[in-house]
């Protein structure tokens, strides 16, 4: 009777592990695929705040070359002022003296160009955190769903690897019940029965 059981066990546990191994493959598929998303979203995100941080550097750049054109305009300085202040022309401009109304226009140039350095910093660093913030976001709600499923995929995965140990070992159990009852089921030839 027993021989009975451990060969329908048998029969039963190599089915159940055989789908739960087929249970295995479905689920080790869709967790590289869910995987290769997460890959692929991170990079594209952190490409695209790289590709903006990068054109806001470009950006901030061009407005510190164009700072002198700009001081210019709005301080109403001359050419030979700008270059007197910049070092291009020298202080004693030929050999002259700087005169008291371009010491006054010195310092109005310098306060000019501390305040939009100041204001070209400040713009830069709440133009970065808004880059910075809207990519956290973007991660939040793009790449969030994707890492829970590859989270309960993995959950999944891990489950049915124990259950497949489990499955396994029963069949062995039922494959030893059966071959230990087979010995009882052999004919004695031995006459003395």
């Amino acid at each position: 009777m027993s021989f009975l059981l451990g060969a329908f066990g048998k029969l039963a546990a190599g089915r159940r592990v055989r789908d739960l191994q087929a249970r295995m493959m479905r689920v080790q598929t869709r967790l590289r695929r869910a995987t290769r998303q997460v890959e692929t979203m991170s990079k594209m995100i952190e490409t695209q705040k790289k590709m903006e941080l990068n054109q806001l550097t470009a950006q901030a750049s061009f407005a510190n070359q164009n700072m002198l054109g700009v001081i210019q305009t709005a301080g109403g300085f001359t050419s030979e002022q700008i270059s007197l202040f910049c070092g291009a022309g020298g202080w004693n401009n030929g050999g002259t003296e700087m005169t008291q109304a371009d010491r006054e226009a010195y310092g109005r140039f310098t306060q000019y160009q501390t305040q939009m350095k100041a204001n070209n910093e400040m713009m830069l660093a709440q133009l970065k955190n808004q880059i910075e913030e809207k990519y956290e976001n973007m991660n939040d709600y793009m790449l969030e769903p994707l890492k829970q499923e590859q989270d309960s995929l993995q959950t999944e995965k891990d489950s049915l690897e124990s259950q497949i140990q489990i499955a396994n070992a029963d069949y062995e159990a039922c494959k030893k019940m059966e071959s230990a009852d087979a010995k009882n089921l052999a004919p004695n030839y031995t006459g003395q029965g």
